[in-house]
């Protein structure tokens, strides 16, 4: 089983083929064998250097102090430039520092309550009144006024 090989053949109609006839295929196959025929020569590059021309001179050091010239005010330029940024960084980090610095002092002074003579007096008027927590109405109300300029100043501040 399996050893001996298929008999068997299969034909495949193309429709679509393209006909060659005898004549092209000879043209193909004798312009190839032609091709194959020529040596194949490498080009031989040698290299001549220009024999000196004191116009050519002149010329090249005309264009080599032009370029000069113009590296020369492109670093002016580039200085020019870097200073100015330079210049910007430090006014801009100055900023920075000073507006940090504002922010620290305002965390500093938000830190103490407002109105805290205000609370001591109401905190002193119910420990003198354990019973008679209306008597302290009027520094109650005192102290509700302060906290609230003190809101309206803090909102004030900020905006």
């Amino acid at each position: 089983m399996g050893g001996s090989q298929s008999t068997r053949k299969v034909t495949v109609d193309n429709e679509n083929a393209i006909q060659v006839s005898q004549e092209a295929l000879d043209r193909i196959q004798a312009q190839l064998t032609a091709k194959k025929a020529e040596p194949r020569a490498q080009p031989v590059h040698h290299y001549a250097p220009p024999a000196y021309d004191p116009r050519r001179h002149n010329e090249y050091a005309a264009e080599e102090a032009y370029w000069a010239h113009r590296i020369e005010s492109l670093k002016r330029a580039h200085e020019k430039i870097n200073s100015g940024m330079h210049l910007e960084y430090q006014k801009t980090l100055k900023e920075a520092n000073e507006l940090f610095n504002k922010v620290q002092a305002d965390k500093v002074s938000l830190k103490l309550s407002p109105c805290q003579e205000e609370k001591a007096k109401v905190l002193q008027c119910y420990s003198t009144n354990p019973n008679k927590s209306l008597l302290c109405s009027v520094l109650v109300n005192e102290f509700n006024d302060c906290v609230c300029k003190s809101r309206v100043a803090a909102v004030a501040a900020s905006s």
